[in-house]
């Protein structure tokens, strides 16, 4: 796909990998636009040529009205990156319904949101691409809610592709291991749980967020004409432990 002038969403892109994502399109040539509830970072992205809308993705309502903004200027939408997410770190016995429903909001409803307003506004050759995680498929402890919203969107990946194929609009996943952002936070003040991450993955990898950039453009700029529904895990192996 030849990236120059395509018109881009990303959500979440204020900040981490989203951020990063936005900054690799723009300098391809693409009309990049984020939405994120992130205001604070809005001049830095428009300095950047970063279009930002501010928009709380869980809330179906923003999201039709940032796209039909968004439509007022480009009148089309190539690229979705669904990117925005949220996690929290608790014992299941610590439980909070409260909590688990923010996060699948955000994480996996918000994703509906953007798929379902853009999909009409999208063409023959037009992709989608959600950014999972390892965890989507491989259990762990004490990050419930955040790896079962991915889960939900991998399933949803795979059965989209099928409703989508008959109008030649792609739906992929990127699934990738332990990455240094914000939400991995807790690494700066207890280094042995990095230390302990970067055990278990089998080639020793600690993605930064612009390698994370990288595969996404690789994947939509290579990849997206030819397949669909397909779940690109790049994580150093730790899917195999």
């Amino acid at each position: 796909m030849d990236i120059n002038k395509k018109v881009i969403i990303i959500t979440g892109g204020a900040n981490g990998i989203g951020l990063e994502i936005a900054k690799k399109f723009v300098k391809n040539g693409a009309n990049v636009y984020v939405l994120d509830i992130d205001s604070s970072k809005k001049t830095l992205l428009n300095r950047n040529n970063i279009n930002f809308y501010c928009c709380n993705i869980s809330i179906n309502l923003e999201v039709k009205k940032c796209i039909q903004e968004i439509l007022l200027k480009e009148k089309k939408i190539d690229i979705l990156v669904n990117n925005a997410s949220k996690q929290i770190i608790s014992e299941f016995e610590n439980y909070r319904e409260d909590d688990y429903i923010e996060i699948m909001k955000t994480n996996f409803i918000g994703a509906c949101n953007c798929i379902h307003n853009v999909i009409p506004n999208m063409h023959s050759g037009s992709t989608i691409l959600n950014i999972l995680s390892v965890h989507s498929s491989k259990p762990r402890k004490d990050k419930y809610a955040y790896d079962c919203s991915k889960s939900a969107l991998e399933l949803l990946t795979k059965e989209l592709a099928l409703e989508l194929a008959n109008k030649q609009i792609t739906i992929n996943g990127l699934s990738f291991g332990a990455v240094n952002t914000m939400m991995n936070s807790e690494w700066k003040r207890f280094p042995k749980l990095k230390k302990i991450a970067k055990e278990n993955v089998p080639l020793g990898i600690i993605f930064e967020p612009q390698q994370i950039a990288n595969f996404c453009f690789t994947v939509i700029n290579q990849f997206s004409t030819y397949t669909t529904g397909t779940i690109f895990t790049i994580d150093g192996g730790r899917s195999l432990l």
